[in-house]
């Protein structure tokens, strides 16, 4: 078993025989030169001999100090420098985020080169609708969507988004006019697969029960028919073809609403989630997740400023 002096009388030593000098050494580990001069003779103590000629002043080394001293200062300067390479290879390493397999396709993916011209990060997206486990070391933090934070995690709010109604405009000029809620019907409404457990998912069914409580007018229209696709991707996808009404995130089509390629033929909306950046409270990355977080929430507000769905 490898028996050792304690670090911090180690520590104190060899900062005493670099500078040859208690004062200096007190600056440098930020303490008091009675702590040094404390911490030296413990270890004096524990090897039974003296290390520093205290008299005559300046201080100087004894013999057993000379031998002591090149042995610590070469390994304490090989451990500083296979920290250093350690830090210095975490901090080349991209970031590793997970993400839902939308959020990261529609926002996250496009804006990867921004990311890294703005900030200088890289990340490297694992995808998947399935929590990641933070505590495994995998993963360096999650954008999760859920109603509230996560109890024993830093969680961050990064967006709330709304579904809205969506279709292409050359399906509206080509079709019927849409004037009102009610006049949805006229065409093709496209379902997708909530595929999350939480109450309330966002359907066609729920919009226009929430719509009707705000609107009494609303008439009762049928929406149970249509184009049924299992992913939201696939439903903007059908909606950019003109295939009909989609019910979808406005943080998903931020970039099609700022273009023009999709447009909101009706403005009432039905709430949905939160996109939160979540990570561990000790991560050793957090100094780069917070860049990223920082980063995000600025790009996040410019891209619905720009697709006219800020709040």
């Amino acid at each position: 078993m490898r028996k050792l002096p304690p670090l911090n009388a180690l520590r104190a030593f060899e900062a005493a025989a670099r500078h040859l000098s208690f004062a200096r050494a007190a600056e440098e580990l930020a303490v008091t030169p009675t702590a040094i001069s404390h911490q030296i003779r413990l270890l004096e103590e524990i090897t039974g001999q003296a290390l520093f000629r205290r008299r005559p002043r300046p201080i100087t080394l004894t013999e057993a100090g000379e031998r002591l001293f090149p042995v610590l200062r070469d390994g304490l300067d090989r451990f500083a420098a296979t920290v250093a390479g350690l830090r210095a290879d975490a901090d080349r390493r991209p970031l590793v985020v997970a993400a839902t397999t939308a959020f990261a396709s529609r926002w996250l993916v496009p804006r990867l080169a921004k990311l890294k011209q703005d900030i200088d990060l890289e990340l490297q997206i694992e995808a998947s609708e399935t929590p990641a486990n933070l505590r495994s070391g995998a993963v360096d933090f999650a954008i999760r969507y859920r109603r509230t934070p996560i109890p024993d995690l830093e969680c961050n709010e990064l967006a709330r988004d709304r579904f809205i109604p969506v279709t292409s405009p050359a399906l509206l000029m080509s079709g019927s006019p849409v004037n009102a809620i009610a006049d949805l019907a006229r065409h093709t409404f496209i379902h997708f697969r909530w595929k999350r457990q939480d109450l309330d998912p966002p359907t066609w069914e729920r919009y226009m029960t929430e719509a009707r409580a705000v609107e009494p007018g609303t008439a009762k229209i049928e929406v149970t028919s249509g184009l049924r696709l299992s992913e939201e991707s696939h439903a903007i996808e059908a909606a950019l073809a003109g295939q009909g009404v989609a019910l979808v995130s406005n943080v998903l089509i931020q970039h099609e609403l700022a273009s023009g390629a999709l447009v909101r033929p009706v403005d009432f909306a039905i709430e949905g989630l939160c996109f939160y950046v979540a990570y561990l409270s000790d991560a050793p990355r957090r100094g780069a997740i917070e860049r990223f977080l920082l980063w995000a929430r600025d790009e996040m507000a410019e891209a619905l400023d720009a697709a006219g769905e800020s709040s």
